[in-house]
């Protein structure tokens, strides 16, 4: 009987400590963002996301990640933005046409439309040109996209 205790006690303490083990690489900051962790996930800076936005609750656009200023504080997005180049900006954003004013970044990467107001944590993703067009009017902001020549 003593054996047959001493074995499931064993089991049990083995199973906890691969648990505290999962969560461990799973949830703690400084292991997860680990290479060597076989539960990393490496995800790229860009994502494409390749799902066709329709029309969510009344809505003309998906609502994605902000990945146009990342590492940089919500607050201070607009003047960060004010200090970079903006022709570079584009290239490295992967933008081909951009506009901006105060309040709010438009461009075009590639077929997609984006609507970002500075300070948020996520840009609007249009499929067409005409519906970040009645949005950027619903906002009462008129911002023309201009190519990259522009910003010299």
């Amino acid at each position: 009987m003593r054996f047959i205790f001493s074995i499931v006690k064993n089991i049990i303490a083995v199973i906890a400590i691969i648990i505290i083990v999962f969560f461990a690489l799973k949830y703690a900051p400084f292991l997860k963002d680990q290479e060597w962790n076989p539960m990393y996930e490496n995800k790229p800076s860009y994502q494409s996301n390749t799902t066709d936005p329709q029309l969510t609750r009344g809505q003309r656009y998906s609502v994605e990640d902000n990945d146009l200023l990342n590492n940089v504080p919500l607050g201070q997005t607009k003047q960060v933005f004010d200090w970079l180049n903006k022709k570079e900006f584009m290239s490295v954003s992967g933008l081909g046409r951009m506009g901006y004013n105060d309040e709010y970044l438009a461009g075009q990467r590639r077929d997609k439309f984006i609507i970002y107001k500075f300070g948020e944590d996520s840009i609007r993703v249009y499929s067409t040109e005409i519906e970040m067009h009645q949005d950027l009017q619903r906002l009462s902001q008129d911002i023309e996209l201009k190519p990259r020549e522009a910003y010299d």
